[in-house]
Order: structure tokens, then C-alpha cells, then sequence
């Protein structure tokens, strides 16, 4: 089945862990997160084969059983058109989740129908923790994504740098926070990103961050600890939620 409108919303109810806020301070982070990236050759095909496998059996257990909630956003600004973000409570949730999900021909189905509408070679993922946020990014349709690498045993100092950052700069976007790349990590350690629901209001975000005397300092005290490696748009396409 095509899809037949984009999302611009996403309802608390739909897309959600236990736990949610609508506090705009930095606070701990929750959830574990698998970012699986495509470069897609065909994007009407690459949908289709997310949605049958949706409407499959095996997703309803995958999805009664491990709560899982599943993002499809499109993405610019490097080699990926498009991201299948994966999104757990915690490791157990995506453990059981992982072994569901590889036991039925739905999802075996699912990944050749990828390897026909997209470049297999180009295929790409990486596992998070959300370690700090702000706001519900849930509640947001577009990102800026900024993927760095710090180095060995800067993240205490990358993350206290932060915090004084978005101290001052806490109300330029509907959400914010850091994903720490605990597998793999080779070439990206830390995902940042900044939520809003409409392009013109990230970037004026943005704008007014990295304007800031508060970004300036924060560029000073990073710059000998971290590399960046690759910043990016990313827009929400559809939603697969646990709950329906």
C-alpha cells in the first residue's frame, strides 16, 4: 500500500515511551535507538515493502511484544536518502525484538525488496542511547542531525560543554539532545540533534545558536576534543507505532 500523506504531527499516544516530558531543560536521556540508513533507488517500491511488512503477522508480534516504534525519515546531506530509525525502551525490549524480527519470513521478504529498491552496498547503521534531551522529540517533524567523533575519554567534557550551551540557547528549537554511539562507533561517536516542525523554523534556530557569544565559547572548548563528521536534514515521512 502507498503512502498517501505525509505526516507533519505525531500524537503523544502513538509514538511514545512511559516516560515523557514536555520540559524544555536538558534532563537524562531514554531509550535505545537503531539508525538504519538507505540510499534509495526507489522510493515508491522501498515504501511499499515497509508497508507490507507492517501489515504483516510477524510485525504485530514484533511490535505486541517488544513495543518497538518504528520512524521512516527522509534524509539530505550526505551519501543516505533515507533513515529507518528503530526505537526501543530499553536492551532487553531490543533484544526480543531483534530475535522476533529474525525469525519470520515477513522481515526476510522486507530486506529483499530493500536490496532491489536500494544501493545494498550503501547500507549503513549504528546503535544509540539517548544520553541527554530536551523537549519531546517526538512531537517534531524535522531534524538537524550532527554526527561528531570525541575523542577517548572526552565525553565528560563534551557533555558538561554542551549543557552550558543549551543553558542559554534552550528555547531556539522544539527539541534537542546527544545520542551516544555505543555500536558502531568507528567513524561517529555522538548524534546531536535539534527538532522543530517546519524547515524555516530549524534553521532560524540555528541561525540564532550558532550566532551566539554561548556557541562561541562552546567551539573553544570543544574543538580540541571533537571532529565533525557530517551534518544533515532529516524529515519524517511515516510513523509505524506500537500502539494503534
Amino acid at each position: 500500500m502507498m503512502i498517501k500523506n505525509i505526516l507533519f504531527t505525531i500524537s503523544l499516544s502513538l509514538f511514545s515511551f512511559n516516560l515523557i516530558s514536555n520540559e524544555s531543560n536538558l534532563r537524562a536521556g531514554s531509550g535505545v535507538y537503531e539508525f538504519h540508513f538507505f540510499n534509495v533507488t526507489n522510493p515508491a517500491g522501498f515504501v511499499s515493502a515497509i508497508e507490507n511488512f507492517d501489515a504483516s503477522s510477524c510485525a504485530q508480534k514484533w511490535r505486541n511484544e517488544s513495543g518497538v516504534n518504528v520512524g521512516l525519515y527522509s534524509r539530505m546531506g550526505g551519501g543516505h536518502s533515507h533513515i529507518i530509525l528503530v526505537a526501543y525502551e530499553d536492551y532487553d525490549k531490543m533484544q526480543l525484538g531483534q530475535n522476533i524480527f529474525a525469525s519470520c519470513a515477513a522481515s526476510s521478504e522486507m530486506n529483499v525488496a530493500f536490496a532491489k529498491t536500494s544501493v545494498s552496498d550503501d547500507y549503513y547503521n549504528y546503535v544509540t542511547e539517548l544520553v541527554l534531551e530536551a523537549g519531546d522529540w517526538r512531537l517534531n517533524t524535522v531534524f538537524s542531525n550532527i554526527e561528531v567523533k570525541v575523542k577517548t575519554g572526552g565525553q565528560s567534557s563534551y557533555l558538561e560543554a554542551y549543557r552550558q550551551l543549551t543553558d542559554s540557547t534552550s528555547d531556539s528549537f522544539g527539541s534537542y539532545g546527544i545520542n551516544r554511539v555505543v555500536y558502531g562507533n568507528k567513524y561517529v561517536s555522538h548524534m546531536l540533534y535539534n527538532g522543530a516542525n517546519s524547515i524555516q523554523e530549524l534553521n532560524d534556530g540555528l541561525n540564532e545558536v550558532y550566532a551566539s557569544n554561548e556557541f562561541k565559547t562552546f567551539n573553544r572548548k570543544v574543538g580540541n576534543i571533537r571532529k565533525l563528521v557530517n551534518s544533515s536534514l532529516a524529515q519524517l515521512v511515516k510513523v509505524y507505532p506500537a500502539q494503534r
